[in-house]
Parts: structure tokens; C-alpha cells; sequence
């Protein structure tokens, strides 16, 4: 009887040891290669090895069998909807396909599809892309890139030519998000913008007497003013903050600063020159990796035009333009002899009046 209970016992030590060295193999692999899950359970061949590994072990223990199918079963249905809270799926064979065709047209960049369909593109899209090579642009998306094209002093390229080799590597969303991180609204958003503290910053001043020659020639960088911005940590959920540097480490002469969050609802009397235009609200949602661009804010930055970027008047649907009437002269007939640069100005405002036709 003692026996029967020690090999009992012997077998119960086992099973939970073999249990036990499953579960830290899988949380190993789900750990070091996250894309294992995603194939295992959204493919027709993990889920043919899945259905194989519980009728193999219903076969050898009924029990175990059981609860196995149950755990495939559970986390099957939960990655399922995990994956249609994210945003757009694609097909099997329309992700294949993409790939495909860029490994043709574009063999040195590396596509993240996890990125783009669940974040970026519909099925549509991507269905668009497969059958003509370039990604569905609006027109006013093509508009605003030709613009910054222009715009930008180091490259000097055919515009339309320039529009078809991008077109055929970023989608409509990815190159819009890209276009607005150069403007003043997303600088702001990365990089933040520099606040005087009312009491001063002793930590960081020189000492009375030294100038600030030091700061201007850039021989040491000035960091007596606060910075707010953006904190990406949690990719969902980017909270503003205020950095304040703190002076040197007594020991190895490290960089000290001090973090604290930074509630929207002051931004306004925080930062001047900031305006919301509906209301206060968490303007670092556009950063999400799911961007929330429900926030419209109005920033006046020195040495920058005063109204809003035209990339951010399109993503937030607002029109904030510099000339908001046509003078009266744009139809009169100017001899361009006699008033060569009246007849100029009269060209150039011919085109902003057709372009906002």
C-alpha cells in the first residue's frame, strides 16, 4: 500500500514538473519571439497545430486534454478580439502579397505590417496598393507634400517623380503624420518648448559677473528654462510634462533634472502663445501610436508664421489661412511694364485664389 502511494506521488511530481517546464518554455518563446503568438493563433497552420497538440494529448490523458483545448480555446478568442479593437486587418493572402510587391519595387526597406495594418491602412488600401504599386493619396495629401518638397532647401528633385517613389513606400496616414512632426505644432509635440520659471533657476545660472557668451556661442548648452512636452512611455496614452534641470551630480558631474506631469488645463496660462480651439484637451494624443488628432490647438512661435501649419488645418478639418479675402485688384488688367511688381503680386495672389478654389 505504502508503495502504490509513492509511485502515486512519484507520477503527481512528474506531471507538474513536465506542466511546470511547458509553461516556462512557452512563456519563454512568447517572451523572446512576441510574432510566435500572432502565427500560431491567426494562421491556418498554427491552428491546425494547435488542434493536433489537444487531440494528441485527449488521446494520452482525457483530462488534460480537456483543460488543454479550453486554455487554446480562450486565448484564441481573446486574440481575435484584441485583434479587431486595434484597428484595420488585412487578409493572409493581401499581406503576402504586399510584401511581395515591395520586396520587388523597394528590396532595401523593411515593411513592419503589424504596424501598418493595425495603426495605418484599411484592406481597401492595401488591396490598392497590391494592384497599382503606389498607396491611395488624396489629392490634398499629394498637395501638401509637393509643398514641403519645396519647401525643403537640400533637395532638388522633380516633384512628380519624387511623389510616385514615395507614394509606393508610405500610406496616406504614416505620410501625413510624418509631414506634421516638421512643422511648429509637432516640434512642439516632440521636442517641447522652453518656459521661463518665474523664480528663476540657481541650479543652472552662472555665477553673477560671467555673461551669457558662454550660452551664445554655444560653448555650453542653456538649460535654465523648463522644457514641456510629450511623454511617449505608455505608446497609447503620450502625457504632457515639465522637465526642470537640476545642476551636475556631486560625484561623477551627471546631468540632474526633475520630472512633473503637467495638467492640460493649465497649458494655456503656462505656455504663452498657446490657444486651444475647442476647449482644453490632451494635445499629446496625436502622438499615440493609434493618434487621436481631436485636439486643435493654435501655437505662435517666433520666427514662424502665425496661423496654423496647412498640414494640421487638414488633419483637424479647420481653415486658418493668412489671406482670409481677395483684394479687389486681383481681376483688373495691370501692364506688368509699368507695374512690375504690382503685376506680380496680382500672379501670386491668382494662384493662392485658385489653389483654395
Amino acid at each position: 500500500m505504502k508503495l502504490s502511494k509513492n509511485i502515486f506521488n512519484e507520477k503527481n511530481k512528474v506531471r507538474v514538473f513536465g506542466i511546470l517546464t511547458i509553461l516556462i518554455s512557452l512563456w519563454l518563446i512568447l517572451y523572446f519571439i512576441p510574432d510566435f503568438l500572432v502565427l500560431l493563433f491567426n494562421t491556418f497552420l498554427g491552428n491546425l497545430i494547435l488542434i493536433t497538440i489537444s487531440i494528441l494529448t485527449l488521446i494520452y490523458d482525457i483530462k488534460y486534454g480537456i483543460v488543454l483545448s479550453i486554455v487554446f480555446i480562450v486565448i484564441y478568442r481573446f486574440s481575435h478580439m484584441s485583434k479587431n479593437k486595434e484597428g484595420f486587418t488585412w487578409s493572409e493572402e493581401s499581406e503576402k502579397n504586399f510584401l511581395l510587391i515591395q520586396n520587388s519595387i523597394n528590396p532595401k526597406i523593411i515593411f513592419d505590417t503589424n504596424t501598418i495594418k493595425n495603426n495605418q491602412a484599411s484592406q481597401e488600401e492595401v488591396d490598392y496598393f497590391n494592384k497599382n504599386g503606389v498607396w491611395p493619396w488624396s489629392q490634398k495629401t499629394k498637395d501638401l507634400y509637393v509643398e514641403a518638397l519645396n519647401r525643403n532647401p537640400y533637395i532638388r528633385t522633380l516633384s512628380e517623380n519624387e511623389l510616385n517613389y514615395v507614394m509606393s513606400i508610405y500610406n496616406g496616414s504614416a505620410i501625413l503624420r510624418l509631414l506634421s512632426y516638421q512643422t511648429k505644432e509637432g516640434q512642439f509635440l516632440l521636442n517641447g518648448v522652453l518656459i521661463l520659471d518665474p523664480s528663476g533657476n540657481k541650479m543652472e545660472e552662472l555665477p553673477s559677473g560671467f555673461g551669457n557668451f558662454v550660452y551664445n556661442s554655444e560653448l555650453m548648452q542653456d538649460r535654465r528654462d523648463d522644457i514641456i512636452k510629450c511623454n511617449m512611455t505608455d505608446s497609447n496614452n503620450a502625457t504632457l510634462e515639465r522637465i526642470k534641470y537640476t545642476g551636475k551630480g556631486g560625484i561623477f558631474g551627471e546631468q540632474q533634472k526633475s520630472i512633473t506631469q503637467v495638467d492640460y488645463n493649465d497649458l494655456e496660462k503656462v505656455i504663452p502663445g498657446f490657444t486651444f480651439l475647442n476647449g482644453p484637451c490632451n494635445p499629446c494624443g496625436a502622438l499615440n501610436v493609434n493618434p487621436d488628432y481631436s485636439c486643435p490647438f493654435k501655437l505662435t512661435v517666433k520666427n514662424k508664421p502665425p496661423f496654423i501649419s496647412s498640414v494640421w488645418q487638414y488633419i483637424w478639418n479647420i481653415n486658418d489661412n493668412p489671406i482670409e479675402t481677395i483684394p479687389t485688384f486681383i481681376n483688373e488688367d495691370i501692364n506688368p511694364t509699368e507695374f512690375p511688381i504690382l503685376s506680380e503680386i496680382q500672379s501670386e495672389l491668382k494662384k493662392k485664389n485658385d489653389y483654395k478654389s
